[in-house]
């Protein structure tokens, strides 16, 4: 199989030996890293590029999903870091999202501008990679918390969300981010599975005394590993049959 893996952070378990490549997109080059994981090829994008240096806001969205697309890959799994603003769910545990809310405002969210298309987000996570995901954490035997749903609240960014946002937007998610939308969008728009694994790094805004880069990129660090086993244990557990739908719901998009 062909796995596509995107982040802002890199997986040195699962990408030895990688071929670096440049894709000619519509919307831009894309560096796009190669290597073999036993019979499955993976593809990683940073989503930040190659020096990790691109802020939420500027990434080029549509030109990393249509280079996995281009790269024909069957399944995207998304790694992103995120903050709770639900005192259930604590710095170092892990969200596998089940849903999400997009709150961005200038990013471009779809291949789309000349045409309607209206693609259905009834489901907007792969059912087939959120399962292969808990199981493959559950693995893990209790060495982090697990979360098996959680509802993913999209930030612009770059900056960091107020106490009053966060008071106002807890009672409709659990976890806040900015880079899920419009990633999973469109990957839907072009038919490949996608689903993301979130590690929590903090308490949002107004749950905790302040908020740092520091702390997340320290989460991160203490994780690392813990998050690489996961991440290819599910490259070589996902189904080579798929029976979800994410596919079939671009083909009646179309008006």
């Amino acid at each position: 199989m062909k796995i596509g893996i995107i982040s802002g952070h890199h997986f040195p378990r699962l990408f030895k030996n990688a071929e670096s490549l440049s894709l000619e997109t519509p919307f831009g080059t894309i560096n796009v890293d190669v290597s073999s994981l036993e019979d499955n090829v993976l593809f990683f994008i940073n989503r930040h590029g190659t020096q990790a240096t691109i802020p939420p806001h500027n990434i080029n969205y549509r030109g990393n999903i249509y280079a996995f697309a281009v790269s024909h890959v069957d399944y995207i799994l998304s790694f992103g870091t995120v903050g709770s603003m639900n005192t259930s769910m604590k710095p170092g545990d892990v969200v596998v999202p089940h849903d999400f809310i997009d709150c961005t405002t200038s990013r471009k969210k779809t291949f789309f501008d000349e045409e309607r298309f209206h693609v259905d987000m009834s489901q907007p996570f792969c059912p087939s990679i959120r399962k292969t995901l808990l199981h493959s954490i559950h693995k893990q035997k209790g060495t982090t918390v697990v979360h098996k749903k959680g509802i993913y609240l999209t930030t612009e960014g770059p900056r960091l969300e107020t106490p009053a946002e966060i008071s106002f937007y807890k009672h409709s998610a659990d976890i806040v981010g900015m880079t899920l939308a419009p990633e999973a969008i469109l990957a839907r728009e072009k038919g490949i599975c996608f689903a993301s694994l979130c590690l929590i790094c903090n308490m949002a805004a107004g749950l905790q005394k302040a908020l740092t880069a520091e702390e997340i990129a320290a989460m991160y660090a203490q994780k690392k590993t813990t998050l690489s086993t996961i991440m290819k244990d599910a490259c070589l557990s996902l189904p080579a049959n798929k029976t979800c739908s994410c596919h079939e719901n671009v083909t009646k998009a179309t008006l």
